[in-house]
């Protein structure tokens, strides 16, 4: 025990009290006897040993006992100065202190702390080359709490989810997936994992649809975003406003046995053009992102360069690829009149496209002029 230079008494010796002589009588110093002598301070017989304090000492801590899709907050324990004593030095005693927060500063926090919803928000993006799809995904509360992720994934809307990554460590939060068929639609979302195990709520839905290998992304019947698209009582709508089943205006073209097969499509050409107004619904309505358009006439259309499209060259009524269009073309627009290519550009910027397919019938009127859609992935060769 540290000395600390106060005196005290095991026995006590009676006396006689005129010359101070003993008695020979002896007993033991108990604070119960009334001759109880209290300890003195005797600084001179009896130096005390020097003691030590702690100074203040603080650890910080995040709450861990959330649930999955939760994080806790950080919470900071204190050791206050003086708290800790040590006769040997004050890191001794400041190792006291550091030793007892080590112990109780997670409990403590347990105890205090609150938890806060953490569920991850995902986007993603289509690469240049149309075939793979970048993943990225972020916490509100950074990865405090988190050890993983499960990325599920499904294919098409009608698609069932399923996992199809996971990811065993909270500083990983992208993810490229090149394992991707053509024109296909890919949905993805993603949870976070405690370090229990448990998986938190799924975060958004994000989704990419491929391209054509053969065209980087392209694809065809692909009309970007803005086209004016006929419906059959003359009006117009944007092309990214449609849905599945609407009717659009037709035509049916004389000579031309319709198909959705580009292939067939290209072997047809006639020297004169005659059809009739009929409608059609669409049966399937997709968007993607490309990164090569043909422009014709600064914008009357603009699609990617597979888009299947009737004009009339050299007398002839044919169709082709958009991308082997040429000044001197002519297209064929809603009110029977003829009109000259006389511009055709390519644009190299991204561009929200909306390939769609109609059935039975596949002709309809972009910003007025008479095209087509045909069967994604095929690719006209002429």
């Amino acid at each position: 025990m540290a000395n600390t230079g106060y005196k005290s008494f095991t026995l006590l010796e009676r006396y006689y009290k005129d010359d101070g002589t003993s008695t020979g009588d002896i007993k033991p110093n108990v604070t119960t006897d009334p001759d109880y002598i209290a300890p003195i301070l005797d600084t001179i017989s009896c130096p005390p040993d020097t003691r030590y304090y702690n100074t203040e000492q603080t650890k910080t801590v995040t709450k861990n006992n959330c649930s999955a899709g939760e994080a806790g907050t950080e919470i900071t324990l204190t050791a206050y100065a003086n708290q800790f004593v040590s006769n040997i030095s004050v890191i001794d005693a400041n190792n006291q202190a550091i030793a007892w927060l080590e112990e109780n500063v997670q409990i403590y926090a347990n105890n205090l702390g609150t938890c806060v919803i953490n569920i991850p928000a995902i986007t993603s993006s289509l690469s240049s080359d149309g075939m793979t799809i970048d993943l990225s995904w972020s916490v509100p509360h950074n990865n405090i709490g988190i050890t993983g992720y499960q990325l599920y994934r499904k294919v098409d809307s009608g698609g069932t989810w399923s996992p199809h990554m996971s990811i065993n460590t909270a500083d990983i939060t992208t993810y490229s997936d090149n394992a991707l068929s053509p024109n296909t639609t890919y949905y993805y979302k993603v949870s976070t994992r405690n370090t229990a195990g448990d998986l938190s709520v799924p975060s958004n839905e994000t989704y990419q649809t491929t391209g054509d290998n053969s065209t980087g992304g392209s694809g065809g019947g692909c009309f970007v975003e803005g086209t004016l698209i006929t419906l059959p009582d003359g009006s117009k709508k944007a092309i990214e406003e449609l849905h599945l089943d609407q009717l659009l205006l037709s035509a049916e073209i004389e000579t031309l046995i319709d198909t959705n097969n580009a292939n067939e499509l290209y072997k047809w050409s006639s020297n004169s053009l005659s059809e009739k107004r009929i409608t059609s619904p669409i049966t399937k309505l997709t968007q993607k992102d490309a990164y090569k358009t043909i422009i014709v006439n600064d914008g009357l259309l603009e699609a990617t360069p597979t888009h299947l499209q009737l004009i009339q060259r050299n007398g002839s009524w044919r169709f082709i690829p958009l991308g082997d269009i040429q000044a001197g073309d002519n297209l064929y627009g809603i009110n029977n009149e003829i009109i000259p290519v006389t511009a055709v550009t390519i644009n190299l910027e991204k561009r929200r496209i909306f390939p769609l397919t109609l059935n039975p019938f596949h002709t309809y009127f972009a910003n007025g002029i008479l095209t087509h859609n045909y069967k994604e992935g095929e690719n006209p060769n002429p």
